[in-house]
């Protein structure tokens, strides 16, 4: 009888799905999975099988959740640590080679949840940090060996592990220590930023904007520029850059207000940063006194249930956008809400406009930069959606 060499990995427990598999959605909910006997650990990887028998793949499994399996692989995957640190070298070769960010910035995201094959994982390269934030327990317990690997791509890298919070209480994760942040400072098309990676919004930086500060800074010129919920100041430093003739920036977060002035003196650049409220600001705004406006407002839909009364403060603010804008003048309007479709988004800045009595055209819709891919099968890794309108 031949014996099991001592590091072979053992065979992955069996899930059987109560449903037949068309499709390659990689989410199973509890409801759709047959019960296993005995169960495995949660958060175990699983080789899964549909009703008829017919292998889908390989998924991390966890009872706990409602959203209780999520695919990794269409095949079986006899080593899931050697899987993933695999995965992680062809996530790197993306941006690194064939994308070719360093040539233009050190920020970027290297894991992108699904679109890379990391259920629930996003890892940012923030300048010398490395910011992952797990919502998957499946995928925490693979981290030390990607950590590992990092370290020996990266040297002088610093890691820094953060938890979404509303997908770890789902998972049934327990908490953990919140990290130190890293101070660091990136760089982005010529500009500098800093960045204390590991706080604030996001992973510490938005560098899903990217591409869209590089179009603004093309856009700006001549311009009087208003970057409203500017966080650190991206948009309105690439309109100084630009040659916009004005520049204000403005954040409900006094941090933020001060670091967009940081960053606007770090780079030696001229803007105004004032503390207040999108909505107050576009109120008290003189109609016509801005002819480039930018919206780019937090995440405000975070679950379907909030989906209605997030799209009602989306109008609103659009609205007040498209009224006060310059006529010719330029919106450049945002939502992060991933639960947001783009077809819902565009219905509700038909709404504003209508609201507002303006003719609006789009101009270009957009997303984050390649280094966010989508993947088909999963077009909940498109979050980002970005409309640049002209209001006449």
């Amino acid at each position: 009888m031949r014996r099991r060499a001592a590091n072979a990995p053992q065979a992955l427990p069996v899930l059987r799905l109560k449903v037949r598999v068309h499709g390659r959605h990689p989410w199973f909910y509890r409801k759709m999975i047959q019960k296993p006997d005995p169960s495995p650990p949660a958060g175990s990887a699983c080789l899964v099988r549909d009703r008829d028998g017919e292998l889908v793949g390989t998924g991390f499994y966890n009872p706990r959740a409602e959203l209780a399996l999520r695919m990794f692989a269409d095949a079986a995957v006899p080593d899931p640590g050697q899987h993933f640190t695999a995965a992680l070298h062809a996530a790197v070769a993306l941006r690194e080679e064939t994308l070719n960010l360093p040539k233009v910035t050190d920020a970027y995201r290297l894991v992108h949840a699904e679109g890379d094959g990391f259920p629930g994982l996003v890892l940012d390269k923030l300048g010398d940090a490395f910011v992952a934030q797990v919502a998957s327990l499946g995928m925490l317990q693979q981290l030390d060996g990607l950590g590992e690997w990092l370290r020996r791509r990266y040297p002088q890298g610093k890691l820094v592990l953060l938890q979404d919070k509303e997908w770890s209480e789902r998972e049934g994760i327990e908490k953990l220590p919140r990290p130190a942040p890293v101070a660091t400072t990136v760089r982005e098309h010529g500009l500098f930023y800093a960045v204390r990676a590991g706080t604030g919004h996001k992973t510490g930086f938005f560098a899903d904007q990217r591409d869209n500060r590089w179009l603004l800074r093309q856009l700006a010129k001549g311009r009087a520029v208003l970057d409203l919920c500017c966080n650190s100041g991206g948009f309105a430093l690439n309109a100084v850059a630009g040659g916009a003739a004005k520049v204000v920036a403005a954040d409900l977060d006094e941090a933020m207000v001060a670091e967009t002035q940081h960053n606007a003196k770090h780079n030696k650049l001229q803007l105004t940063a004032v503390h207040g409220d999108a909505f107050d600001l576009l109120r008290e705004a003189q109609p016509g006194a801005h002819d480039l406006i930018v919206l780019d407002p937090p995440k405000w839909v975070r679950h379907k249930d909030e989906i209605e009364p997030g799209l009602v403060r989306y109008q609103d603010l659009n609205r007040l956008g498209i009224e006060k804008v310059d006529r010719g003048g330029l919106l450049v309007t945002c939502s992060c809400s991933g639960s947001v479709s783009e077809d819902q988004f565009l219905r509700m800045l038909s709404a504003a406009a209508a609201q507002a009595r303006r003719d609006v055209r789009v101009l270009m819709l957009r997303g984050a930069g390649a280094d966010h891919p989508v993947a088909l099968e999963c077009p909940e890794t498109r979050y980002l959606k970005v409309a640049v309108l002209q209001v006449r």
